[in-house]
């Protein structure tokens, strides 16, 4: 059996695995990495994979449909999310139609929408529900075994089509040993090129790679934890995941920064001090950055954290508005930790990289314009603002559609025309239109400002190691301000 992983074909840096999938702002182009385990784990059982980026390879639909019908493959496996699932599902009919391959859709919204998805498409085979990798796995070896479509009853995780019908099989449990799964990594070596992904928070060239999946904190916005990775932390050990950073240094020796993309990357504080601890005892020179929560403020922790090459966290922050924090279900965090936590990483000597929802609920004009205040008063290095988007999924969906808060189910609808995303919800009399066009004016007022230019031209001049980074997300930045546009 050999299995083509596609990330298909859209607008230019349209990014899939993001937390609100669009073109971002920043010009920032995430690593498939789901998709990119999924495809490991099939490889390590034997079968041939091929696996195409085409976002990042710059590639068109007409020389994807080359490429895929060169190697012949069985079963087409590509990732989908909800503002690009109708294009997803016509790309892949016109690949199946051409190839006469089996094709399956993974990721948040097939999960989400699993007998929807199916019935968008006249052939699409095959939907994955929630973590897909061994469900992927499961219908590769029914079908190379010889067995029918019928018997696809026991594959846990998946829906499919049989005839006339579109059945749902049970839901598949977490995958608990993540060890057990070969490094996104060795996929990136051997198909992509490292130099195409940037985050705008990160140094250039990145590695991005997870070291545990799933976060036990129920905030309601939150896709990935609500669809794909679940809502309790399952960690790699640390020896698997230093090992993978060990691989990363020697493969990439021009590498500048690793990026763990788990939801929380700080949740467990024991585990990510073995983790420096570990870094330090091999003596592993590298930079690394994570996803953390502000609601801790262990000055050696982060200070040791340092030592072993911590460089930055993503922080979300999201409002300035207590009542609106506890609508999202961020719990613990409230503004006076979140502050604790901002002076205990400029201590330590940690930058941040704050981000912000604008339109949560119960959101005014005067609650958005708090939570930017707030954001120009904390020591950021940068800072990121959305527009919330709610995704089928997620509480946050729900929520707003029994309210009538929810604007369009119309999924074209949730990307403006360039590929930047667009909320489709109104907060009482803020139109989602509003919201969006607040973001844009939040990233006008915050990077503009005359004192944040003049540190930004002295971290260039102290820090060059952090030159092109500025450079390049100022770049994106610029051209955001210039292409501003209603949803489309």
């Amino acid at each position: 059996m050999k299995v083509f992983f596609l990330n298909i074909p859209y607008h230019a840096r349209f990014t899939r695995e993001s937390r609100s999938p669009g073109v971002a702002p920043s010009g920032t182009l995430y690593y498939p990495i789901y998709l990119s385990l999924a495809a490991g784990l099939i490889r390590k059982h034997g079968y041939t994979i091929d696996f195409l980026d085409a976002p990042a390879e710059n590639y068109d639909l007409a020389r994807t449909e080359e490429r895929v019908a060169a190697f012949r493959p069985d079963v087409i496996v590509a990732t989908t999310v909800t503002a690009s699932v109708f294009h997803d599902t016509r790309v892949m009919d016109q690949l199946a139609n051409k190839t006469g391959a089996m094709t399956m859709l993974v990721g948040t919204h097939p999960t989400a929408r699993p007998v929807e998805t199916l019935k968008m498409s006249p052939s699409l085979d095959f939907v994955a529900v929630g973590e897909y990798d061994f469900t992927i796995l499961e219908v590769v070896r029914h079908f190379d075994q010889g067995k029918s479509r019928e018997a696809l009853s026991g594959v846990k995780g998946l829906a499919y089509r049989l005839n006339d019908q579109v059945i749902q099989n049970e839901r598949r449990p977490w995958h608990e040993n993540l060890d057990e799964i070969p490094w996104a990594s060795l996929i990136y070596r051997d198909f992509l090129k490292i130099e195409h992904y940037s985050y705008g928070a990160q140094l250039h060239p990145e590695v991005t790679i997870v070291s545990g999946r799933g976060c036990p904190y129920q905030c309601t916005f939150c896709v990935f934890p609500q669809t794909i990775t679940g809502q309790r932390y399952r960690p790699r050990s640390v020896k698997d995941v230093v090992d993978e950073m060990e691989f990363i240094r020697k493969t990439w020796p021009h590498n500048k920064e690793i990026m763990f993309e788990d939801d929380t990357l700080t949740v467990d504080k024991d585990r990510i001090r073995q983790l420096s601890e570990e870094i330090l005892r091999r003596g592993l020179r590298v930079t690394w950055s994570g996803n953390a929560r502000a609601d801790f403020d262990d000055v050696v922790l982060l200070k040791l954290m340092k030592k072993a090459g911590c460089r930055l966290f993503c922080v979300g922050f999201e409002s300035a508005d207590q009542t609106i924090l506890d609508e999202m279900r961020k719990g613990g965090a409230t503004v006076k930790i979140r502050e604790r936590f901002v002076e205990a990483c400029a201590e330590a000597g940690i930058m941040i990289h704050g981000c912000f929802l604008f339109g949560g609920a119960n959101e005014t004009p005067e609650s958005m314009r708090g939570t930017l205040e707030m954001a120009k008063r904390m020591k950021l290095d940068t800072a990121q603002f959305f527009p919330i988007m709610v995704y089928p999924g997620t509480r946050a969906y729900e929520e707003a559609k029994e309210k009538g808060e929810l604007d369009s189910e119309n999924y074209d609808e949730w990307l403006r025309g360039s590929g930047y995303y667009a909320s489709q919800v109104h907060r009482g009399g803020l139109t989602g239109e509003a919201i969006s066009k607040f973001t844009d004016r939040a990233y006008h007022e915050f990077y503009l400002r005359p004192s944040f230019m003049l540190r930004k031209l002295w971290q260039c001049i102290a820090s060059p190691a952090e030159r092109s980074r500025i450079f390049f997300g100022f770049r994106f930045f610029l051209k955001k301000l210039l292409t501003r546009e209603k949803a489309s």
